[in-house]
């Protein structure tokens, strides 16, 4: 990293400590404060329309995020919470975002922001060449990225990657059947990871879920769910109650993956559930609408990159790593060759 990054790093660092500490007085002060911060490292008037909007939101004295971050102070290992605010929040979306900008313009390359690896088959040669394709990302802009592993075992070395690479965010994608004492234990000594909980029912009532979230929040993980639903299932995953129980559970996020076929209107329906939800009169869950949401987010933060997401499976990377390229080259080539794909519903549902 650049000086000038680390020293803004260090320094946005040191005021989200003093925040997180003065939030146990004056939770909404503190909030208010880390906005400005926001503003000031701002680089473009999309990173501005959206602290501003943030700083609208807190303003209301009703408002749900002081409560949400009470609790998240309360649940979550505060190194946590701050690396992975300092990842999401200025690595990945204002640092990443200029940098994947100033390459796209030179390289003449679109490049996404945001990288998922969906672990179909696990191997040492599928985890040698991620963390090569993650080391490459970084030095593009790419800060951001999603692990979907499908086995307990991928969870302890998907961990060491995430420490060989604390300046980046890592959100794992997981069924609750992955998470056992030892897994959850070691996703509660990685800072800058985030875990995302699949459901499958239309409520939250299964035990195995129950108990995936009782051990991440043992650990004292930053935790959520995400959900699949369709023109049947949407109005029982869009209720009050369904929202308590998931606050009830622990979660300070939640994820509604439209399956595919789901029409528009439907999409547009949780869409706007998901903003009351999270709004200034809401809930304390950030409610998202994957698909829209991060054709909003991308738009703001970085519109060159747009909402593209790309997914390597094994089989994949093992084919490009035969090739006899520098690593930039092989990812360049693929862009070039492929363009980034929108994210699609087998990465983010299994």
């Amino acid at each position: 990293m650049e000086l000038q990054h680390r020293l803004i790093r260090r320094t946005i660092n040191i005021a989200v400590s003093k925040a997180m500490e003065d939030m146990k007085s004056n939770t909404n002060r503190s909030i208010r404060n880390l906005i400005d911060l926001g503003l000031f490292f701002s680089t473009s008037e999309n990173q501005e329309w959206f602290f501003n909007a943030a700083k609208k939101v807190i303003a209301n004295p009703k408002n749900p995020y002081n409560s949400l971050v009470k609790r998240m102070i309360s649940d979550v290992n505060n190194d946590t919470i701050k690396k992975v605010g300092l990842n999401l929040g200025y690595s990945s979306l204002v640092y990443g975002a200029n940098k994947l900008k100033k390459k796209q313009d030179y390289l003449g390359v679109p490049i996404p922001w945001l990288l998922i690896f969906d672990i179909d088959e696990s191997s040492s040669d599928f985890f040698d060449q991620m963390e090569h394709f993650i080391e490459e990302g970084r030095e593009l802009g790419i800060h951001s990225y999603i692990a979907c592993p499908h086995e307990k075992d991928d969870i302890p070395t998907i961990c060491e990657i995430a420490k060989r690479f604390d300046e980046c965010l890592f959100i794992l994608k997981v069924s609750p059947g992955l998470i056992s004492e030892q897994t959850a234990k070691s996703l509660g000594k990685i800072h800058n990871t985030m875990i995302s909980v699949q459901i499958m029912a239309t409520d939250l009532s299964c035990g195995s879920d129950k108990n995936a979230f009782r051990l991440l929040k043992q650990n004292h993980c930053l935790y959520g769910f995400h959900v699949n639903y369709n023109e049947d299932t949407m109005k029982q995953l869009t209720t009050p109650e369904y929202i308590h129980s998931a606050i009830g559970l622990g979660n300070l996020f939640g994820v509604y993956i439209a399956e595919n076929g789901v029409s528009d209107a439907c999409r547009d329906a949780v869409y706007t559930f998901a903003c009351n939800i999270r709004g200034e009169n809401g809930q304390p869950l950030i409610t998202l609408e994957w698909f829209r949401d991060m054709r909003v987010i991308s738009k703001k933060s970085s519109p060159a990159t747009a909402t593209w997401q790309l997914t390597w499976r094994k089989g994949f990377i093992v084919n490009i790593s035969k090739q006899k390229m520098s690593l930039q080259n092989r990812f360049l080539e693929y862009f070039r060759a492929h363009g980034p794909v929108q994210a699609s519903d087998h990465v983010l549902r299994r």
